[in-house]
């Protein structure tokens, strides 16, 4: 009998194939090994029982296979991307249009398979969905994740509006407002769907589980030339609607402070600087003032915004405000 270890890695050799399958151009060790929650040095060694095992039987390779490392262990860094040989997968192709997608997704958990499997096609379906039209109307902001499906004829509705340039009156919050309808994000973090839409001048989104009716009207509007949901999202903390500001913030050098701040803000254009001693500095400009306020405050005392003063203000009223919860509960 195999014992909850063994057990676990030759789990984790099921969900590492499917990961590698579901990415045909690609997925790195470190992605790997945060797909299946493990350390990189576990995964690491997954890797490396996974090739000797699977010699002349599964073709992996990596983009360093062809370079000129001096030895195998080249191979087995968190950097390097992992393939599988295109020509021993045998897919019949299946093009699924979002809702499609959407809708085979919500339906795998209740599959009678092993999860590794269901996870497996999870990251394939993914893997294909079309993101190709990012820059006009679909937009996906942070990390690939199971997509949450929208419940009613809402979706496709409102992407038929778009496609065809048509304005719609939408319910939201209880109002009936006309707007032209820009393009649907999906927040992965927060895991909601939004509407992006032009009212007059400003273009605002609107959570779409807020939407309770959407009516296309015989109104046309014209597209925002040059218009990209990923450009007007690219300054964005969040999903907050608000004036642009540039924030600069000095992190101390502490036990992953500087590694998760260049992961949290890889996706974005900041200036990160490093000081004579260790610290860095961070500098942005943001939309967002209580969604970034919330990230600084992740990093307890390692995090100093440093401008603007009103941005420094509101970190001390909500670190007071705590305090004072705290005093409160001193009988």
């Amino acid at each position: 009998m195999y014992n909850y270890s063994l057990r676990d890695s030759i789990e984790r050799m099921g969900k590492i194939m499917a990961l590698i399958e579901a990415h045909p151009q690609g997925i790195c060790g470190r992605a790997l090994a945060d797909g299946c929650g493990v350390p990189w040095g576990t995964m690491k060694q997954d890797l490396k029982v996974l090739v000797s095992s699977t010699e002349n039987s599964i073709p992996l390779y990596t983009d360093h296979d062809e370079g000129n490392d001096e030895c195998e262990e080249g191979l087995f860094l968190p950097e390097v991307k992992w393939f599988m040989a295109a020509a021993q997968k045998s897919y019949t192709p299946v093009h699924l249009n979002v809702r499609e997608a959407i809708g085979v997704l919500n339906t795998l958990d209740f599959l009678q398979e092993d999860n590794a499997l269901k996870e497996g096609l999870r990251q394939k379906i993914l893997s294909g969905f079309d993101l190709g039209e990012e820059e006009t109307y679909r937009y996906i902001k942070g990390e690939l994740t199971p997509l949450e499906p929208i419940q009613g004829k809402t979706f496709p509705l409102i992407e038929n509006a778009i496609r065809t340039n048509r304005r719609i009156t939408i319910s939201f919050n209880s109002r009936k407002i006309t707007v032209d309808p820009l393009g649907i994000i999906y927040y992965s973090r927060l895991r909601y769907w939004y509407l992006a839409a032009r009212q007059g001048d400003i273009i605002k989104t609107y959570h779409l589980n807020n939407v309770r009716e959407v009516h296309e009207t015989s109104e046309t509007f014209a597209y925002p030339e040059g218009f990209s949901l990923k450009a007007w999202f690219g300054p964005r903390w969040g999903m907050e609607y608000g004036d642009l500001i540039r924030v600069k913030v000095r992190f101390q050098n502490r036990s992953q402070t500087v590694a998760k701040v260049h992961k949290d803000v890889a996706h974005r254009s900041s200036k990160i600087t490093t000081l004579e001693d260790g610290a860095i500095l961070f500098e942005d400009d943001i939309i967002g003032v209580n969604e970034f306020i919330t990230w600084v405050l992740g990093f307890g005392s390692a995090a100093e915004i440093l401008e603007p003063m009103e941005l420094r203000e509101l970190i001390l009223k909500r670190v007071q405000e705590t305090l004072g919860n705290y005093r409160e509960s001193v009988y």
